[in-house]
Protein backbone atom coordinates (compact mmCIF):
# COMPACT_ATOMS: atom_id res chain seq x y z
CA UNK A 1 0.00 0.00 0.00
CA UNK A 2 1.14 3.31 -0.65
CA UNK A 3 1.51 6.07 1.99
CA UNK A 4 0.93 9.30 -0.06
CA UNK A 5 2.26 13.06 1.71
CA UNK A 6 -1.25 15.10 1.74
CA UNK A 7 -1.30 18.36 1.17
CA UNK A 8 -3.76 19.46 3.32
CA UNK A 9 -2.52 22.87 4.20
CA UNK A 10 -2.48 24.22 0.67
CA UNK A 11 -5.64 22.56 -0.83
CA UNK A 12 -9.28 23.45 -0.99
CA UNK A 13 -10.98 20.56 0.11
CA UNK A 14 -13.21 19.59 -3.24
CA UNK A 15 -16.75 17.58 -3.45
CA UNK A 16 -16.72 14.81 -5.56
CA UNK A 17 -16.41 15.87 -9.39
CA UNK A 18 -15.94 19.53 -8.47
CA UNK A 19 -12.82 21.44 -10.02
CA UNK A 20 -10.64 23.76 -8.12
CA UNK A 21 -11.24 27.43 -9.00
CA UNK A 22 -7.96 28.80 -10.12
CA UNK A 23 -6.08 32.41 -10.38
CA UNK A 24 -4.13 31.37 -13.16
CA UNK A 25 -4.70 30.93 -16.94
CA UNK A 26 -4.12 27.90 -19.57
CA UNK A 27 -1.23 28.70 -21.50
CA UNK A 28 -0.38 28.14 -25.28
CA UNK A 29 3.18 27.98 -25.45
CA UNK A 30 6.00 28.36 -28.55
CA UNK A 31 9.04 27.01 -29.53
CA UNK A 32 11.10 29.24 -30.66
CA UNK A 33 13.35 29.34 -34.02
CA UNK A 34 15.16 31.80 -32.31
CA UNK A 35 15.65 33.75 -28.88
CA UNK A 36 18.50 36.23 -27.46
CA UNK A 37 20.91 34.00 -25.10
CA UNK A 38 21.36 34.92 -21.97
CA UNK A 39 24.07 34.85 -19.24
CA UNK A 40 22.99 31.96 -16.66
CA UNK A 41 22.22 33.51 -13.10
CA UNK A 42 21.92 31.58 -9.81
CA UNK A 43 18.68 31.53 -8.04
CA UNK A 44 17.81 29.83 -4.59
CA UNK A 45 13.96 27.99 -5.14
CA UNK A 46 11.90 27.05 -2.45
CA UNK A 47 8.52 24.56 -3.91
CA UNK A 48 6.59 21.99 -2.05
CA UNK A 49 9.02 19.53 -2.98
CA UNK A 50 12.53 21.08 -2.10
CA UNK A 51 14.68 24.11 -1.48
CA UNK A 52 17.59 24.01 -3.43
CA UNK A 53 19.92 26.51 -5.55
CA UNK A 54 19.75 26.18 -9.86
CA UNK A 55 21.43 27.95 -12.54
CA UNK A 56 18.76 29.97 -14.72
CA UNK A 57 19.76 30.29 -18.19
CA UNK A 58 18.09 30.92 -21.83
CA UNK A 59 14.30 30.57 -22.93
CA UNK A 60 13.43 27.43 -24.07
CA UNK A 61 8.96 28.06 -24.56
CA UNK A 62 7.30 31.15 -24.62
CA UNK A 63 3.50 30.68 -23.36
CA UNK A 64 0.83 33.30 -23.84
CA UNK A 65 -2.65 33.09 -21.97
CA UNK A 66 -5.11 31.20 -23.65
CA UNK A 67 -8.63 30.44 -24.30
CA UNK A 68 -9.44 26.65 -24.22
CA UNK A 69 -12.56 25.26 -25.40
CA UNK A 70 -12.42 21.38 -24.62
CA UNK A 71 -15.50 19.67 -25.04
CA UNK A 72 -18.03 22.66 -25.76
CA UNK A 73 -16.59 24.15 -22.28
CA UNK A 74 -14.54 27.17 -22.73
CA UNK A 75 -12.04 28.49 -20.18
CA UNK A 76 -11.50 32.30 -20.61
CA UNK A 77 -8.35 33.84 -20.28
CA UNK A 78 -8.30 35.84 -16.42
CA UNK A 79 -5.61 38.01 -16.97
CA UNK A 80 -4.34 39.02 -20.66
CA UNK A 81 -1.05 40.39 -19.40
CA UNK A 82 -0.09 37.29 -17.48
CA UNK A 83 2.77 35.58 -19.76
CA UNK A 84 5.68 33.13 -18.95
CA UNK A 85 8.95 32.37 -20.55
CA UNK A 86 9.74 28.98 -19.83
CA UNK A 87 13.86 29.24 -18.76
CA UNK A 88 16.35 26.20 -18.29
CA UNK A 89 17.12 26.24 -14.71
CA UNK A 90 19.81 23.75 -14.34
CA UNK A 91 22.29 21.86 -11.67
CA UNK A 92 19.06 20.77 -9.55
CA UNK A 93 18.91 17.09 -7.94
CA UNK A 94 16.77 14.32 -9.92
CA UNK A 95 14.52 12.78 -7.17
CA UNK A 96 11.86 10.81 -8.68
CA UNK A 97 7.87 11.31 -7.30
CA UNK A 98 4.73 9.62 -7.68
CA UNK A 99 2.42 12.85 -8.07
CA UNK A 100 -1.41 12.46 -8.35
CA UNK A 101 -2.97 15.36 -9.97
CA UNK A 102 -6.53 16.89 -10.70
CA UNK A 103 -7.36 19.40 -13.60
CA UNK A 104 -9.77 19.59 -16.47
CA UNK A 105 -8.71 16.85 -18.41
CA UNK A 106 -9.17 14.28 -15.19
CA UNK A 107 -7.26 12.62 -12.58
CA UNK A 108 -4.11 11.44 -13.04
CA UNK A 109 -1.26 9.69 -11.24
CA UNK A 110 2.43 10.63 -12.94
CA UNK A 111 5.90 10.34 -12.37
CA UNK A 112 8.27 13.71 -12.16
CA UNK A 113 12.01 13.41 -12.79
CA UNK A 114 14.73 16.08 -12.25
CA UNK A 115 13.24 20.28 -11.92
CA UNK A 116 14.67 21.81 -15.30
CA UNK A 117 12.86 24.69 -16.14
CA UNK A 118 11.93 28.07 -14.59
CA UNK A 119 8.51 29.78 -15.63
CA UNK A 120 8.65 32.99 -14.90
CA UNK A 121 6.11 35.57 -15.18
CA UNK A 122 6.73 38.22 -18.39
CA UNK A 123 6.28 40.96 -19.74
CA UNK A 124 5.42 40.54 -23.89
CA UNK A 125 5.36 44.30 -25.55
CA UNK A 126 3.04 45.38 -26.19
CA UNK A 127 1.02 44.42 -23.07
CA UNK A 128 1.67 45.88 -19.50
CA UNK A 129 3.76 44.01 -17.19
CA UNK A 130 2.66 40.60 -16.04
CA UNK A 131 1.13 40.39 -12.52
CA UNK A 132 -0.76 38.49 -10.38
CA UNK A 133 1.34 35.10 -11.81
CA UNK A 134 3.48 33.00 -10.07
CA UNK A 135 7.03 31.59 -10.99
CA UNK A 136 6.79 27.52 -11.43
CA UNK A 137 9.60 25.33 -10.89
CA UNK A 138 9.11 22.77 -13.71
CA UNK A 139 9.94 18.74 -13.28
CA UNK A 140 10.52 16.61 -16.06
CA UNK A 141 7.66 14.12 -16.63
CA UNK A 142 8.93 10.44 -16.96
CA UNK A 143 6.02 8.78 -16.77
CA UNK A 144 2.25 9.80 -17.66
CA UNK A 145 -0.33 8.76 -19.77
CA UNK A 146 -1.55 10.51 -23.28
CA UNK A 147 -4.35 12.85 -22.91
CA UNK A 148 -5.77 12.28 -26.44
CA UNK A 149 -8.01 14.86 -26.35
CA UNK A 150 -8.86 17.75 -29.10
CA UNK A 151 -8.90 21.39 -27.82
CA UNK A 152 -9.29 24.48 -29.30
CA UNK A 153 -6.99 27.29 -28.54
CA UNK A 154 -7.34 30.90 -29.04
CA UNK A 155 -4.43 33.38 -27.71
CA UNK A 156 -3.34 36.76 -28.42
CA UNK A 157 -1.31 35.30 -31.56
CA UNK A 158 -3.63 33.04 -33.44
CA UNK A 159 -6.64 30.55 -32.70
CA UNK A 160 -5.53 26.53 -33.31
CA UNK A 161 -7.04 23.29 -33.16
CA UNK A 162 -4.39 20.78 -31.27
CA UNK A 163 -4.51 16.91 -30.12
CA UNK A 164 -2.98 16.91 -26.54
CA UNK A 165 -0.72 13.85 -25.79
CA UNK A 166 0.99 12.83 -22.76
CA UNK A 167 2.29 15.41 -19.81
CA UNK A 168 5.93 17.10 -20.48
CA UNK A 169 6.01 18.90 -17.10
CA UNK A 170 4.87 19.22 -14.18
CA UNK A 171 5.61 22.82 -12.35
CA UNK A 172 5.26 23.82 -8.90
CA UNK A 173 4.64 27.29 -7.74
CA UNK A 174 7.95 28.70 -6.01
CA UNK A 175 9.51 31.27 -4.00
CA UNK A 176 12.45 32.02 -5.54
CA UNK A 177 15.51 34.44 -4.15
CA UNK A 178 17.62 36.56 -7.02
CA UNK A 179 20.02 39.18 -6.15
CA UNK A 180 18.15 39.65 -2.46
CA UNK A 181 15.10 39.54 -3.86
CA UNK A 182 12.71 37.39 -2.68
CA UNK A 183 9.57 36.38 -4.85
CA UNK A 184 6.91 34.92 -3.00
CA UNK A 185 4.42 32.15 -4.13
CA UNK A 186 1.10 33.88 -4.51
CA UNK A 187 -1.26 31.02 -4.68
CA UNK A 188 -0.26 27.72 -3.29
CA UNK A 189 -3.20 25.48 -4.86
CA UNK A 190 -2.30 26.67 -8.81
CA UNK A 191 0.40 24.03 -10.38
CA UNK A 192 0.68 23.44 -14.46
CA UNK A 193 1.12 20.24 -16.00
CA UNK A 194 2.25 20.81 -19.57
CA UNK A 195 1.46 18.58 -22.30
CA UNK A 196 2.71 18.05 -25.54
CA UNK A 197 -0.06 18.25 -28.29
CA UNK A 198 -0.25 18.55 -32.00
CA UNK A 199 2.64 21.72 -33.13
CA UNK A 200 1.05 24.38 -35.27
CA UNK A 201 3.32 26.56 -37.52
CA UNK A 202 3.62 30.48 -36.45
CA UNK A 203 6.14 32.96 -36.87
CA UNK A 204 6.05 36.00 -34.57
CA UNK A 205 8.64 37.93 -33.38
CA UNK A 206 8.59 39.50 -29.93
CA UNK A 207 9.94 42.06 -27.39
CA UNK A 208 10.14 40.22 -23.95
CA UNK A 209 11.04 41.76 -20.30
CA UNK A 210 11.29 39.87 -16.96
CA UNK A 211 13.59 39.98 -14.26
CA UNK A 212 16.14 37.80 -16.34
CA UNK A 213 16.65 40.45 -19.29
CA UNK A 214 15.29 41.62 -22.24
CA UNK A 215 15.27 38.96 -24.67
CA UNK A 216 13.69 39.10 -28.38
CA UNK A 217 11.77 35.66 -28.80
CA UNK A 218 10.86 34.60 -32.45
CA UNK A 219 8.37 31.34 -31.84
CA UNK A 220 8.02 28.38 -34.19
CA UNK A 221 5.42 26.82 -33.67
CA UNK A 222 2.69 25.81 -30.85
CA UNK A 223 3.75 22.58 -29.56
CA UNK A 224 2.72 22.76 -25.85
CA UNK A 225 -0.75 23.33 -23.69
CA UNK A 226 -0.03 24.47 -19.78
CA UNK A 227 -3.16 23.11 -17.78
CA UNK A 228 -4.04 25.10 -14.03
CA UNK A 229 -3.75 21.89 -11.91
CA UNK A 230 -4.32 20.63 -8.31
CA UNK A 231 -1.13 18.25 -6.83
CA UNK A 232 -3.36 16.05 -4.23
CA UNK A 233 -0.83 14.14 -2.94
CA UNK A 234 2.74 12.94 -4.12
CA UNK A 235 5.64 10.78 -2.57
CA UNK A 236 9.30 10.20 -3.32
CA UNK A 237 10.25 6.72 -5.46
CA UNK A 238 12.80 5.09 -3.59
Amino acid sequence: MKTWLTLAAVLVVLSTGAFAQFETDHFKCYLPIATTLLPKQGVQLQDQFMANPAKVGSIWRFCNPTVKNHDGVITPIINPDAHLAIHKALQQPIINREVKIRNQFGEQVIVTGQAKFLAVPTQKEPHGPAFNLDHFNCYAVTNGNPVAEVVGLSDQWFASTHKVARPALFCNPVVKVHNGKVTPILHPNDHLTCYKMTPRPFDKTVQLHNQFGDPIFRSKQADMLCVPTQKLAWQVIP
